[in-house]
This record gives structure tokens, sequence and C-alpha cells, in this order.
């Protein structure tokens, strides 16, 4: 019985060449599923990955209570002061707190005819426009970029952080350096270039990297010189510290929310991008997959259509396998043998091209926490191209099995009637 499944299957394979045009508006179908599964996946991953690549375990982020993001929040030095001096916090060999407060502000990126402006929400697009010189407005494209302003001991908290071009920013000059994820998104941004930002020119000092995390979707500038330049006086928007490794966070949560002159909300850096995270990929997710199974279930009448007609189109030919001797079951295996086989050509048309192209890909979406761009990377991996392939072979299967109980269940005699 298994043999003659298998001699039957195989004379199928040697003759579905001949069948492959016919058989077209199947192996479509379940290709353009395969690709928006794929897609879906992928973006998802890419996101989730680019987010947990980012923070330390043992970094504790502070911010105002209720913020759910850094651009919410707002703190000032003297709380700045009390997280500090707090017993939990590490020191460094000098005996100085391991803090590092940070300044985050949004900056709008606009490009104008062959030059390029970043100005700030403050500001109108008519004074950014003034500041160009001999140049004629036709219009602009505008996204919001991540400006944070650091300071030396933020280095600290980034251990992978790698200049790859150029040399970090000077203390006190309107100096920046961009992630690389910006500078593969946004290859006009150069070293050595001189932008607006703020209304003041900035140079690009340098390009750095960071594993692939958040943070190479940002550019990072002296914190002083952003304090100024965006009127924000000596405040920042959030506080990181390092713990030592038996700090207990409730304990620490309790006693900071005693103190009356600190209102703050306490959350592990990972955890927080951890959190934001799941927030970005829920809605594609809720988006993605409802799409890819609609789709799936048009793949599956397709993949029906054409196993139905394939069997009304070689009646002749099963009356005459049954005649000579070939059981039911193999007639059966032989049917769907065949639809897997136009599943897998269309699961490898849709995923192959898409890895080959987009693998790797640097795409942006709008962070809804920051109000800004985020760059991640598409990460087609071969666990993804295999839920792609199974979701495939599976549409294969159900779009094989009732034509093949049908070619199971025919009569020669209606067969070779109906031929």
């Amino acid at each position: 019985m298994i043999k003659q499944a298998i001699a039957l299957s195989w004379i199928n394979f040697k003759s579905f060449p001949y069948r492959l045009i016919a058989s077209a508006i199947s192996i479509l179908s379940i290709a353009c599923v395969a690709a928006v599964m794929l897609g879906v996946l992928a973006l998802s991953s890419g996101m989730v990955k680019t987010m947990e690549r980012t923070g330390l375990d043992n970094t504790l982020l502070v911010m105002r209570a209720g913020a759910v993001s850094e651009l919410q929040s707002v703190m000032f030095p003297m709380e700045v002061k009390l997280l500090s001096n707090n017993a939990q916090v590490l020191r460094d060999k000098n005996g100085q707190a391991i803090v590092s407060a940070e300044m985050f502000v949004n900056a709008e990126y606009k490009r104008i005819q062959n030059s390029t402006v970043l100005t700030t929400g403050i500001e109108s697009t008519e004074s950014a426009v003034t500041e160009l010189d001999d140049t004629e407005f036709q219009g602009y494209d505008g996204e919001s970029l991540s400006l944070r302003g650091i300071s030396q001991n933020t280095y600290l908290f980034r251990p992978h952080f790698k200049l790859i071009a150029g040399e970090k920013f000077a203390t006190g000059l309107r100096q920046l350096i961009i992630g690389q994820a910006i500078a593969r998104r946004m290859p006009e941004l150069e070293v050595g270039k001189t932008i607006t930002l703020g209304g003041s020119k900035w140079l690009i000092s340098g390009v750095f990297s960071d594993n692939n995390s958040v943070f190479e979707s940002e550019l990072w500038a002296d914190i002083g010189t952003v304090q100024s330049d965006y009127r924000r006086g000596s405040s920042v928007q959030s506080v990181r510290l390092a713990l030592k490794n038996d700090t207990n966070l409730t304990k620490l949560e309790q006693e900071w929310q005693a103190d009356p002159r600190l209102n703050v909300r306490l959350i592990l850096e990972k955890v927080f991008f951890a959190e934001q995270a799941q927030n970005l990929t829920r809605l594609i997710r809720w988006i993605g997959l409802p799409i890819a199974i609609i789709m799936a279930l048009g793949a599956v009448v397709a993949a029906l259509n054409t196993m139905y007609a394939a069997i009304a189109s070689r009646s002749k030919e099963i009356a005459t396998h049954k005649a000579i001797g070939f059981t039911p079951f193999a007639i059966s295996m032989s049917i769907i043998s065949e639809a897997l086989l136009l599943a897998i050509v269309g699961g490898l048309i849709g995923t192959i091209p898409l890895y080959m192209i987009f693998d790797g890909w640097t795409a942006a979406t709008q962070n809804a926490n920051s109000l800004s761009q985020m760059m991640f990377n598409f990460d087609i991996s071969l666990l993804l191209i295999a839920q792609a392939m199974t979701l495939s072979i599976v549409i294969g299967l159900l779009g094989g099995i009732l034509p093949a109980i049908k070619a199971m269940r025919m009569p020669v005699t209606v067969a070779l009637r109906d031929s």
C-alpha cells in the first residue's frame, strides 16, 4: 500500500511541470500568505530583539510618578541628589555614585529640497526655513527623531557603546553623535556635516553603535548644551542608577514613596524596554495576523479548486489506476502529496525572496511612547522561515484532503463516464 502511494506520488511529481500553469493561482496564493506571515513575524521579531538588547539588569530607571515614558517625565537636581545618596547605589573607586541624569526631547528632522534642517516642535516651520540661505522652499518631509542629552557617566550604563566613525562630542559645544541605525536610514547625516537643531547649528562629530539596541535610533549630545538650547534650566527627564546586586526593589520603592521630597516611578531599565516592545508589537500582530489568516483561507479555497479541477481532468487516469490494482489509500495519498508540493513551492516563492531582500534591512516606525522614530532591523531567521513554511504546508494539506477523499471514493464506472 505504501509502495503504491510512493509510486503514484512520484508519477505526479514527474508530471508536475506540465501542470504548473494550471496550478499557478494556488501557488501564488500560498506564496502571498507565506510572505505576509513571514513579514509580520520578522517585523515583530526585529522590534522585540532591538528592545531586548536595550538596558541592563542592574540599572534602575527613575522617572516622575505617572510617566509612562521619559518624554513625559521631568525631574530636578534636588531629586537626583536624593536618589544618588541612597546606600543601595553603587559607587566608583572615588566614592562617587554611579548615576546618569539624562534629558530626552524630540527633534523634527526636515528635508527641504537639497538641504536638511533639524528643528524642534517649539519653532515654527517658517522660522526653520529662514535659517536656510539661498534655498527656495518647495515643501518638506518631516520625521521626529530622539535627542538625548547625556553626561560622561552615561557611558558607564552603555557597556556595548562603540564609536565607529568620527569622535565623541566635546562637552559644552554644539556637537552630537548619531546612532548607526539613523546613519543607515538617513545616509545624508554624515560625520562633519552641520545641521540645524533648536535654532542653532550643530556639528555631527561621530557615529556610534550599541549592540543594535534602541539607543542606535537616537542623537546624543552634551546634556548642559541641550538644556541651554531647549530652555530647560537644570531639569532632566530621567535618572539611571547602578544598583547593588542584593537590592530589594520593593523596599527601595517604599522608602522613596515615603519621602515627601520625592514623587518618582521606579522600574528596571530592562523591564521598561521590554514593556515598550510589547506595546509596539501588539498592534502589528492585531493587524497583521488577521490579514494573514484571511489570506490563508483564500489560499485554501484556491488549493481546493486546483485539486478538484485536477481530479476532474484526470478522472480517467484515476479510474485506470484503480482498475489495475492501486488502492484508494494510494490514490488519495498521491493527491495529498501533490497538494503539499504546491504548498512547498508556493512557500519557497514567498519566503526566499523576502529573506534575500529584507533580512537585516533597517526600517523605522513611530514609537508612541517617545513620539519619535525608532529604527530596527528586519530579522528573518530560519525559525521564522520554518513557521511560514509550516503554515504553507498546512494550507496545502487542508486543500488536498477533501479532493483526496473524493478521488478515493470515486467508483471506476463513474470516473470513466465523467472522462
